[in-house]
Order: C-alpha cells, then structure tokens, then sequence
C-alpha cells in the first residue's frame, strides 16, 4: 500500500526536548492538501479532531494544531470494543517498554498538565525518553509508531476507532505551490 505522509511529529518532539517550537510554514501546503483529501467522515473528543475518507486521513490537536498528522492514500478504520481497544494499548505499552516504539498516549483533556494526563515514549538519536506516567486506562487518544507502520486510537464517547497506517514516503519539506 503506497501513500504519502505528513507527519511533523518528530520536529515536535526535538523542539520540545530543546524548548523551541520548530517552523511548520513549509508543511502549510501539504497539511491543507491531507486535510482537503481526508473530508469525509469526521469525528471528535475532547482533545483532537480527525476526518477520514477512503483517500486520506487527518487528525490534529484541537489546542495545539502544529501537533497534526496527514496521510494520503488508502485508508480503511476499523472499531473496536472496549476490550479490543484494552487490549491495543496494553500492546502498545508493552512494546514502548521495549522500545520497539514510539508512543504518545493522551488520558484527559488537560493535556500535559499533570504526569496522569499523559504518557509518551520516544527515541530522540540515541537516548531513549519517557514522560507521563503510563496507565492502563483508556486514553482519548494514542499514537504508536514502529518502522513498519502508524497506529492511532481515537476515543469518542464510548466508541473506539482505530486506523493502522502503513510508512509512507515521508513529505520532509512541504509542497511547492
């Protein structure tokens, strides 16, 4: 499955780690592209926003939109139960234990206010990041990224959307009008 990728996650986390917000103006073009291809279906909680259709799929962060994901290409979502989702992120947990994974795990709608609001596992060169305190609860949102492909888990209400996206080719430097 072939598809392009916006995904300025990584320029986030450095800027966190170094305390300056990175410039997204070059990924302005290309986000605006991910959101128009993914107007289909769009959904909602607390902390994130997200559209998806057949062609596309696109989520960002309603406090912070610079924290925003697009892909183009096939995309198919799935829902789960309670117990599926349950069972998702106790996978997702275990794998970032091992750091096979990159994961962000958002419990409440404070964000970042507190180490239980929040939980992300990351790898930033070679040191290995953890900040939050993980939990088995059901988070309103959760991003678990391997080498192979990217899994998000939205909770809206009391239903549980999963989308689990192949790597794409990566748009590093935006699109060119």
């Amino acid at each position: 499955m072939n598809g392009i990728e916006i995904d300025p996650q990584r320029l986030l986390l450095e800027g966190m780690e170094s305390g300056e917000l990175p410039d997204l103006k070059s990924l302005a073009l290309a986000r605006e592209y991910a959101l128009e291809s993914a107007q289909g279906s769009p959904g909602e909680n607390e902390i994130v926003r997200w559209w998806h259709s057949s062609e596309g799929f696109y989520y960002e962060f309603k406090q912070f939109p610079a924290a925003f994901y697009g892909w183009l290409g096939l995309v198919q979502g799935e829902y789960l139960t309670r117990r599926q989702a349950q069972e998702l992120v106790w996978e997702a947990l275990a794998r970032a234990d091992k750091e096979q994974a990159d994961l962000t795990l958002f419990y409440t709608a404070n964000l970042m206010q507190s180490d239980q609001d929040f939980f992300m596992a990351y790898t930033l060169g070679n040191t290995r990041i953890e900040r939050g305190e993980p939990r088995y609860a059901l988070p309103l949102f959760m991003r678990l990224q391997t080498p192979q492909h990217l899994l998000i888990l939205l909770r809206s209400q009391n239903e549980y959307l999963a989308f689990k996206l192949p790597k794409g080719q990566p748009i590093l430097q935006g699109l060119s009008a």
